[in-house]
């Protein structure tokens, strides 16, 4: 079965959403242990289970990304593969940052993705993107 582009992009959408969750109990457990109420281990779980949905996120992103952006700029292959590799060392930068054990560290660069995931929303999730009309992606 063929998955539609605003398919796709919906998905993305949820994605980001479950995202951001994480993210705020990330905080949230990071404000705990800065007032000394909190548990590590538990703030430790919460960023990997951060790490596993911004990786499984990558994967589906990285797999429709091109299609779509091929279907607004069919001229453009080699503009869409420079931005396909920015934003996988976008992805790459964000992993390491989230290895970090300071919670600090974890704040910045949650900041950080909400950005990147804010910035690809503004530009994927145009009405021109959204169009339904053109050719569905394949799902893989």
């Amino acid at each position: 079965m063929a998955l539609t582009r605003f398919g796709a992009l919906a998905e993305l959408v949820a994605q980001h959403d479950a995202l951001r969750a994480i993210m705020a109990r990330c905080e949230q457990l990071a404000d705990e242990l800065d007032a000394s109420v909190g548990d590590p281990v538990t703030l430790v779980h919460e960023i990997e289970r951060l790490r596993e949905a911004f990786a499984a996120h990558n994967i589906y992103e990285e797999r429709i990304l091109r299609p779509v952006l091929l279907a607004e700029d069919k001229f453009g292959a080699v503009r869409v593969d420079r931005m396909i590799e920015d934003h996988k060392n976008e992805h790459a930068e964000m992993r390491v940052r989230l290895g970090s054990a300071v919670t600090a560290d974890l704040r910045d660069v949650i900041e950080t993705l909400r950005a990147h995931l804010e910035a690809e929303e503004r530009y994927l999730l145009t009405s021109k993107v959204l169009r339904d009309d053109v050719a569905p992606l394949a799902r893989h």
